[in-house]
């Protein structure tokens, strides 16, 4: 009875491991590869046109000018697998009119208009992936110069600093810095 006790558990024990050993080899033939897979860019664009109205000082006259036009502001941001891209870019066109301080329209004589136009392009790449903060001071270049056929030696540059803020990739309203201007 013993040797039957004896040939009972070694039987149970070989039957046992075969079918862990069975069952293992089995889940390991039934598990897929892992797929490799690449991200798709995704890219999320803010588009604005913003209607511009603005008195400048004039350095060329030591007056000012009144710019009106449209100002068109454009972020992209980027995600990828290199990263995540963010990009900003501003662009303004309009005329310009001799003002007093206080905006009023000036009768200069035959002193034509200004044509306004103004550019800003950054580009920043994160290669970690969106940050939580960040913060980029940009600077935005105004030409003014007059619509004229002759040279009225007014035109100028106009040149404004502003800083923006990125929290999770998302700007907040810019903070203006400074504006200086020279004549050409």
């Amino acid at each position: 009875m013993a040797t039957r006790n004896r040939f009972f558990v070694a039987f149970s024990a070989v039957l046992v491991a075969s079918v862990s050993f069975a069952g293992s080899s089995a889940y390991a033939q039934t598990v897929p590869a892992p797929v490799q897979t690449v991200p798709v860019p995704v890219t999320i664009n803010y588009t604005f046109d913003i209607p511009l109205a603005k008195v400048t000082p004039n350095p060329c006259t030591n007056g000012f000018t009144l710019v009106s036009g449209t100002a068109h502001l454009a972020l992209t941001a980027t995600t990828s697998s290199t990263g995540f891209q963010l990009a900003v870019q501003l662009g303004s066109t309009g005329n310009g009119i001799d003002v007093s301080p206080n905006g009023t329209p000036l009768v200069l004589g035959a002193l034509p208009q200004y044509l306004y136009d103004s550019e800003l392009n950054a580009t920043t790449t994160f290669p970690d992936g969106v940050p939580e903060y960040y913060e980029r001071t940009l600077t935005a270049n105004d030409f003014l110069i007059r619509d004229s056929l002759f040279e009225t030696n007014d035109s100028y540059v106009m040149n404004t600093t502003f800083r923006m803020i990125f929290s999770n990739g998302l700007p907040s309203v810019p903070v203006l810095e400074s504006v200086e201007v020279a004549c050409e």
